[in-house]
């Protein structure tokens, strides 16, 4: 897979040597590794992790994939010497491959044990190196199949991409949105990646907002109005009990999780008519204030090492993008790029943040580095806002609707790969509109 590795090397690189720009090369037209998958046709179960590898990998954009029957030659390989019986003890004859253009070879083993539980060995083997790129053993019982799906999926995922952490059992929460545009009922729902194990979270009884994960693994933190005004809550996922978080007589808007400290929040709160961004310590019960200013603070977002704050401000007029240290006491505007900015997002490793821009009429999801150079614009559409991080850094996820009126007006939930530019719709029920999505 020596093509696609060199591509991926030469982006990183550029990546990590950028000082003030982001020297990312969009590329469509990337190459495809090509692989080819045997030993997945032994009965239904070995086929349905098959379908599971297979439909994640098609979300990513960056492999063709090709089965072979261990027995049976067919025309697509044609040019080989002869069907060969794989052993998943031995390497592939490699010189009967690199002729037909293929770059990994996936093999498969499947048994099962004394209680009936699928034991699965799994060998990855790069046909230009001529080398294994991995070995794995897995058992798994009936209802884990999926979760088996999706680790090998990652790890097939990880050799192709240089990535360092595949994302297929990651899981995505969001603002779900039902009911005539007079009357829209808003839930909190979490789903994973490909779509399965969909559940509400609360029942649309009361206006809920731009949920987020806590780093805690058992909780949220979301918008609610309650009491006539949005305030902040927690919800614990497994109990969907909720707590009010602190106690402002304004209005509270957009939380944001500190990335070290599970007890700190950035919020927006509106005190006497002002528009300010405050951080809460949730175990003490305090809120500091941070920015004093006339003009409207918002939407703020932690650096990865809690020291620097980033947010959308209009005190210079239009909406810019500010970034402070996390006292308060230092500031500087970073946005250059003309139009408004707002829902600024850093990245965990702190690279780059993302933010939402209209300019022209037009809205944007766009990046740039984490002082505000080289700004990059990666996608429009009608409406796209409000844009997440994958957990690997390398996505974007983010509501989009196609237009104005019917089914092009329900917001559904997009990712996009920052270096290839391929966008890849999230399986959410198609009357439901989702928004402010949130990804871990």
């Amino acid at each position: 897979m020596k093509k696609i590795f060199l591509l991926l090397l030469f982006v990183v690189i550029n990546a990590k040597l950028a000082v003030g720009a982001v020297n990312i090369n969009i590329d469509s037209n990337q190459y495809k590794a090509k692989l080819l998958f045997a030993g997945f046709d032994v009965n239904e179960d070995s086929k349905q992790i098959l379908q599971k590898i297979l439909n994640n990998l098609k979300t990513t954009g960056l492999v063709e994939t090709l089965i072979k029957e261990p027995k049976i030659s067919s025309a697509e390989f044609a040019d080989l010497t002869g069907p060969e019986i794989f052993d998943i003890n031995l390497p592939p004859i490699f010189s009967q491959y690199q002729k037909t253009g293929i770059d990994g070879i996936v093999i498969a083993n499947f048994n099962y044990d004394s209680i009936g539980n699928l034991e699965i060995k799994i060998r990855m083997w790069d046909v230009f190196e001529k080398k294994q790129i991995f070995g794995k053993y897995y058992s798994a019982s009936k209802d884990s199949y999926g979760k088996i799906g999706n680790l090998i999926s990652n790890e097939i995922y990880r050799s192709v991409s240089g990535e360092e952490q595949g994302h297929f059992n990651s899981q995505i929460l969001y603002v779900s949105e039902t009911g005539s545009f007079k009357k829209r009922i808003r839930k909190i729902s979490v789903v994973d990646f490909d779509g399965s194990n969909y559940r509400n979270l609360t029942d649309g009884s009361e206006i809920v907002l731009t949920p987020i994960f806590s780093k805690r693994t058992d909780e949220i933190f979301y918008l609610r109005y309650f009491q006539q005004k949005p305030q902040i809550f927690s919800l614990n996922v497994n109990s969907t009990r909720t707590q009010k978080i602190g106690g402002f007589r304004g209005t509270t808007l957009a939380p944001s999780v500190h990335p070290l400290d599970a007890n700190k929040l950035l919020i927006t709160a509106i005190e006497d008519g002002n528009s300010d961004i405050f951080e809460i310590d949730t175990e003490q019960n305090t809120a500091k204030r941070l920015t004093s200013h006339p003009g409207i603070d918002t939407t703020a977002s932690y650096s990865p090492d809690g020291k620097k704050i980033v947010f959308s401000s209009d005190r210079s007029g239009g909406q810019q993008l500010y970034l402070m240290s996390s006292d308060g006491l230092s500031l500087e505007k970073i946005s250059n790029g003309g139009g408004s900015y707002s829902k600024p997002v850093w990245s965990k490793n702190g690279k780059f943040i993302a933010f939402t821009k209209i300019k022209g009429g037009k809205f944007f999801i766009g990046i740039m580095s984490g002082n505000g150079g080289g700004e990059k614009l990666l996608t429009t559409a009608y409406l796209v806002e409000g844009a997440r991080w994958s957990p690997n850094d390398r996505y974007l996820i983010y509501s989009k609707k196609l237009g104005a009126y019917g089914k092009n007006s329900i917001p559904k939930l997009y990712v996009l790969d920052i270096i290839t530019g391929y966008e890849h719709q999230i399986a959410t029920p198609p009357e439901e509109g989702a928004t402010d999505p949130d990804w871990i």
